[in-house]
């Protein structure tokens, strides 16, 4: 059986502060409720599933997020590390894209971004050399930026967690 490991990207700081973009949704709420939901469809997908929250009103600078969440990751025994995110520019910018550093997180990544644009925009599956979730994972890794935050129009598209979940899952599992 296949492991995976969800990361919820971001977090809130000691003061209070989130880290993550908002718009018309804040990207770590959203993905703090869809993570658990990622997790059920990967299980009815045959895998195993662990959710990643940082703890809120610890750490005091978002670079103490990784420090958290890379040993976690790396001492898991996972086949595959999925970070949540959602994109943000100013309110123009559309659609999703999956980004990939290794060959392996390549397959993971077009597989979850063709499930991604039959309801967003396609932005492509990406590789990506200069983020430290995907430089400082063990397992093959992706980061998932299922839509942008600030864009009415694809937060009216991803109110339905449970689809958004279950595309990527789907995506995964290769289904």
């Amino acid at each position: 059986m296949k492991k995976a490991v969800i990361s919820v990207g971001h977090s809130i700081l000691k003061n209070g502060m989130c880290t993550s973009a908002s718009g018309v949704v804040n990207e770590y709420q959203y993905n703090k409720a869809l993570a658990p939901l990622l997790k059920v469809y990967l299980e009815k997908n045959g895998w195993k599933a662990d959710v990643i929250v940082c703890p809120e009103k610890k750490f005091a600078s978002k670079e103490e997020e990784k420090s958290y969440k890379l040993p976690l990751i790396n001492q898991g025994g996972y086949d595959l590390a999925v970070e949540l995110h959602l994109n943000a520019s100013d309110g123009t910018g559309h659609g999703a894209e999956v980004y990939y550093k290794t060959e392996t997180g390549k397959a993971y990544a077009q597989r979850i971004q063709k499930k991604l644009a039959g309801v967003f925009r396609d932005r492509g599956a990406k590789k990506e050399d200069h983020l430290y979730f995907l430089n400082g994972t063990k397992p093959a890794a992706i980061l998932v930026e299922s839509f942008f935050c600030d864009n009415k129009g694809d937060c009216e598209l991803g109110k339905d967690m449970k689809k958004v979940a279950k595309l990527i899952a789907d995506g995964i599992a290769g289904k």
